[in-house]
């Protein structure tokens, strides 16, 4: 329901061991949907009726267009990758289907997604079970409570676009240093996958690589020194609190919407 850049993502990722159908409002969405090779419609209803397993891939803010569905959801499996959206909310909607809340990001595009999964009181071990397997399709899986779901939500679903910010900064201060731009970029790059594989092979603390690296007088704790006074590793964890704020304020807004609609 709804094939944005994340439902885009999934139906190609499950085209080939499914059969699967990609809804949307707009010709360009069914179109998108067509081009990846599932079936298209813009008939919600027909579509839930149909369907065994409901993902729920719209905006927050179009859930509401989406209440009249629940007589077509009885008995089915409902997964939501609606940001702040908890699963008492859907439950309370959708009173007989069964839910799971999942959050995944934009890495989902090439298969290299990290996405969390938390269950409702509905479901069952073999409906996470089948959640866990569609979204392995897309990447990596992480089984986990939903009280950390808003963290997880800045974490992952915004942690590419924040990661994307750090690395253009550096990128940017590689230029100002008398880099060309496209040689720092491509260095850039292995740099940063060279540092995620010596951390997650050796399992050292970021803090323990940061101190092999710097050197008393050094450059790197020249470098440090000027991050501390801009407050740049602050500014990083008031980054994620504050994405995390907005995605609890966002289920919050959204569950008053609801009620005040029904």
């Amino acid at each position: 329901m709804g094939a944005g850049k994340i439902g885009t993502a999934i139906l190609r990722a499950l085209k080939d061991e499914w059969n699967v159908i990609g809804t949307g409002r707009s010709d360009e969405t069914i179109e998108r949907v067509r081009r990846v090779g599932a079936i298209a419609t813009k008939d919600n209803s027909m579509a839930c009726r149909i369907a065994d397993v409901v993902i729920l891939s719209v905006k927050p803010s179009h859930l509401r267009d989406l209440l009249p569905l629940s007589r077509h959801l009885e008995g089915k499996l409902v997964i939501s990758v609606l940001a702040g959206v908890r699963t008492s909310m859907l439950e309370s909607e959708f009173p007989k289907a069964r839910i799971v809340r999942a959050m995944p990001n934009i890495n989902a595009i090439i298969g290299a997604s990290v996405t969390a999964i938390s269950a409702g009181r509905s479901a069952r071990e073999s409906d996470i079970e089948v959640a866990e397997r569609i979204f392995r399709k897309l990447g990596y899986v992480f089984r986990v409570p939903e009280e950390y779901m808003d963290p997880i939500t800045a974490l992952i679903g915004s942690g590419p676009a924040l990661i994307s910010e750090i690395i253009d900064a550096m990128l940017l201060g590689a230029v100002a240093a008398g880099m060309p731009r496209e040689l720092a970029y491509e260095m850039l790059l292995k740099l940063m996958e060279g540092t995620v594989r010596a951390l997650e092979e050796t399992g050292m603390h970021p803090a323990q690589l940061r101190d092999l690296v710097t050197t008393p007088g050094g450059t790197t704790i020249a470098g440090i020194s000027v991050m501390e006074e801009m407050r740049v590793k602050s500014g990083i964890i008031y980054a994620i609190k504050g994405a995390s704020d907005r995605a609890k304020e966002l289920g919050m807004h959204m569950e008053s919407l609801v009620l005040a609609q029904t």
